[in-house]
Order: structure tokens, then C-alpha cells, then sequence
């Protein structure tokens, strides 16, 4: 892939992307491991995105030095060239080995202009894809700070969650106990005693037929005694 392209897919792809892909994530089964697979996901993204401004900021570098090369030749060659045009005008005679000089001079100075322009555009180009990358560079760097941000609060947004639904067990449990505590407050107790009640009065029951019994059998012996007495 030529750097170009290269670096035509990395600003599309931007910052925002990743992020999206981040949030997606952290509702997934498994957050914590999605999300740390996503982060390192977003920072090789940001180092690929720092190795590609190393390496476009050092073509920049040579496109700049070479066209400093090629524009002091130029200066040089165009300077040559005026000092040749003032000896053809101020001479005399012997204008034509001059004029000759200056015209092979001036083909030179013909050939180097195209080369000249062309690394001229050559840095325009790269300065523009530059700032076109560092500027993704940017926005990357501050999705996945942002990214990091979010997983931070998210996870404290886990561990209060988690925090309040023990809390809240914790309070089920004890609304249980009280609860049991009030419905069954002397319940025990009260069986027992109901029990005691209704055997003392079963006693009583008993006690009131013996002395029941008791009477009917002692007139009837008296009335056996009397009979027996009169036949005597």
C-alpha cells in the first residue's frame, strides 16, 4: 500500500470509530475483558498513527532539503545567468561565445524548473497530509482517553451498583426477620399455654364426673342400708 493510501485509511478511520466500538463493547457478556481487548486495540491504532506522523514528518524532512538543494542551484544558476547578460550587453565583441554560455545556461535552468515545481508540490502534499494526520492523531488520542475515562466510571458504576444490591439483600433480610418477629412474637407460648388451659379444663371435666359419680353411688348405698334396716 503506497504511503498515501495508507495514510488516506488511517484518517478515515479517525477517533470515533473506536470509541463506538468501545461502548458496544462494555455491554457485552464479558465488559471487562471486551473493553481491555478494545483499549489495546485503540492505542496499537495510536501508535500506528504516531509511526505514520514519524514517517511522513521525515519525508517532509527530505522533500524539504531536496528542494533546498535544487532551489540553491536554481539561485545559483539563475544568478550565473544575469552576470552573463550583463557581459553580453556591456561587451563589445565576443558576444557570441556569452551568448552562447547563457543559452546552454538557460536550458539547464529550463530543466530544473519542472523538478523545482514538482518538489514544491511534492511539500504542499506532504504538509497537508500532516496536518490532515495529526489532527487524527488528536482525535484518536482523545477517544481513547475518553474511552479510558468511560471505563473507569463505568466500573465505579458496577462496584456501586453491586454495593447497593447487597445493601438492599441485607435490608430484605432484615424486613424478613422483623416481620418474623412480629408474627410470631409469644406464639410459642401461646400454644403452649392454650394447651395447659384446655387440659385443666379437661380436669376439671374429669373431676366434676367423679364427684357426680361419687354422689349418685353414696345416696344409693344409703337407700340400700335404709331398705335393709326397715326389713330388720
Amino acid at each position: 500500500m503506497s504511503l498515501l493510501s495508507f495514510t488516506k485509511c488511517f484518517i478515515g478511520a479517525g477517533g470515533g470509530q473506536a470509541a463506538t466500538a468501545l461502548t458496544t463493547a462494555m455491554v457485552k457478556m464479558a465488559p471487562e475483558t471486551a473493553t481491555a481487548a478494545e483499549l489495546k486495540n485503540m492505542e496499537q491504532d495510536l501508535d500506528a498513527a504516531g509511526q505514520l506522523i514519524s514517517r511522513l514528518q521525515r519525508e517532509l524532512s527530505d522533500e524539504r532539503h531536496a528542494y533546498d538543494a535544487i532551489n540553491a542551484r536554481y539561485t545559483q544558476m539563475m544568478g550565473a545567468a544575469e552576470n552573463l547578460q550583463h557581459q553580453i550587453d556591456a561587451a563589445g565583441f565576443l558576444k557570441e561565445p556569452l551568448q552562447a554560455s547563457l543559452a546552454t545556461l538557460v536550458a539547464k535552468i529550463e530543466e530544473i524548473v519542472p523538478e523545482l515545481d514538482q518538489d514544491k508540490k511534492d511539500i504542499d502534499a506532504t504538509q497537508a497530509l500532516l496536518r490532515e494526520a495529526e489532527a487524527a492523531y488528536q482525535a484518536k488520542a482523545t477517544a481513547l482517553t475518553g474511552a479510558k475515562a468511560k471505563l473507569t466510571r463505568a466500573k465505579n458504576d458496577m462496584a456501586h451498583a453491586t454495593l447497593e444490591e447487597q445493601r438492599a439483600a441485607s435490608r430484605a433480610e432484615t424486613a424478613r426477620a422483623v416481620a418474623g418477629l412480629s408474627s410470631g412474637s409469644g406464639s410459642g407460648i401461646n400454644v403452649a399455654l392454650d394447651a395447659m388451659t384446655r387440659t385443666a379444663q379437661a380436669t376439671r371435666d374429669r373431676a366434676a364426673a367423679l364427684d357426680m359419680k361419687a354422689k349418685a353411688l353414696s345416696g344409693r348405698e344409703d337407700r340400700r342400708r335404709r331398705s335393709e334396716h326397715r326389713r330388720g
